[in-house]
C-alpha cells in the first residue's frame, strides 16, 4: 500500500528549517542599521560639518520585532560642528576737513574659495559752522547727528581660468535706514595684484547701484557710480600710494584722488588724501585704523 506525504506536512517541514536560519539575519539587519551609528565626517574649515539628527532605537530583545510598540524611545540627539577659518577684524575712522567722517567695525572670516565680511558704519555729516577744529566745546555740536548702516559681503578668492585679468570679486549689499528714508546699495568688486619692476600692487574697480527712499513714500531713486582704485606699495613696504578715480550718474564728472598710507607701528596705518580732484570743491580726507586677527 502506498503512503501519500500530504503538501500540509511538507510546508510545515520547510518553515520549521528556514524560521531558524532567517532569525539571526534579521536580528544583525536590525542592529546593524539602528544600534550602530555612521563613522563621522572629518569637519570642513569654515562650514558646519556633521550636522544632522540621530534617532537611536534600541535592540528588540524577543524574536516578535514588531509586535512590541512598548520599547523604550530615547530622545533625539542634535549633533553640530563649526569649524570658521580664522579672519581678520579691522576699526576704521576717516574725517575731511569739512569736519565729516565716518567710524566703522567689520569682521571677514575665510573658507577655501571664499571670503565673507561683515560689519557696521556710523556716518558723522559735516560741521555746519567754520573752524571746527578749534571749536570742539560748543555745545550746538550735540546736534550733529551721526547714520549708521549695516554692511556684508562675500566674495570668490579666485576666479576661473576664463575670466580675463581680475584674480577675485565679491559682492557688497549695505542698508542706511536712516540717510535718504531709507539707502540700499549693491555693489560687485572685482580686483587684482600685481608686481612690476620689483614693485606690487592692487587694482581695484566697484560698480555700484545706489537706491534712496526705500522707506518713504515717494518711489525710490536709482543712482549709479563706478569707481577705480590702484595701491602701488613701495620697496621699504611701509609706505603705499593710493590713485583713484570715481564716476556718479549725478553729474557724470570723472574726479580723481591721490594720497598715501603710512604703517605707523604694528597693524596701526593712517593715510591722508586729495580727494574730488577736478571738481570745484576738492578736499582733503584723513583716514586711520588698525587690523586685527580672532
Amino acid at each position: 500500500m502506498k503512503r501519500t506525504c500530504h503538501p500540509f506536512l511538507l510546508r510545515f517541514a520547510a518553515a520549521a528549517v528556514l524560521i531558524p536560519a532567517v532569525m539571526p539575519a534579521a536580528h544583525a539587519w536590525s542592529d546593524r542599521d539602528y544600534g550602530a551609528a555612521p563613522a563621522p565626517l572629518p569637519p570642513i574649515p569654515g562650514f558646519l560639518a556633521g550636522t544632522g539628527v540621530t534617532f537611536d532605537l534600541p535592540a528588540d530583545p524577543g524574536p516578535a520585532r514588531w509586535r512590541r510598540p512598548d520599547r523604550a524611545w530615547h530622545p533625539p540627539a542634535a549633533d553640530l560642528y563649526a569649524a570658521p577659518d580664522r579672519g581678520f577684524g579691522s576699526v576704521t575712522g576717516q574725517r575731511d576737513v569739512k569736519g565729516a567722517g565716518s567710524v566703522g567695525a567689520a569682521l571677514q572670516s575665510q573658507t577655501p574659495g571664499f571670503v565673507a565680511t561683515t560689519g557696521v558704519t556710523f556716518d558723522i555729516p559735516a560741521d555746519p559752522y567754520p573752524g571746527f577744529a578749534q571749536r570742539w566745546d560748543r555745545t550746538d555740536m550735540a546736534q550733529r547727528t551721526a547714520t549708521g548702516k549695516a554692511q556684508a559681503s562675500l566674495g570668490l578668492t579666485a576666479l576661473p581660468w576664463f575670466v580675463p585679468f581680475w584674480q577675485s570679486a565679491r559682492v557688497e549689499a549695505s542698508f542706511d535706514p536712516q540717510a535718504g528714508e531709507g539707502t540700499g546699495q549693491l555693489a560687485a568688486v572685482l580686483s587684482r595684484a600685481w608686481s612690476l619692476i620689483g614693485l606690487s600692487g592692487s587694482s581695484e574697480d566697484r560698480y555700484a547701484v545706489t537706491r534712496g527712499g526705500l522707506l518713504g513714500p515717494e518711489a525710490p531713486v536709482t543712482s549709479w557710480e563706478i569707481d577705480r582704485n590702484t595701491r602701488l606699495e613701495l620697496p621699504w613696504h611701509t609706505t603705499a600710494l593710493l590713485l583713484g578715480g570715481q564716476v556718479s550718474s549725478t553729474d557724470r564728472r570723472l574726479t580723481g584722488s591721490v594720497g598715501a598710507e603710512q604703517t605707523l607701528f604694528g597693524p596701526l596705518k593712517a593715510s591722508a588724501s586729495l580727494v574730488d580732484l577736478g571738481s570745484e570743491q576738492p578736499g582733503v580726507k584723513f583716514t586711520a585704523g588698525f587690523s586685527f586677527s580672532w
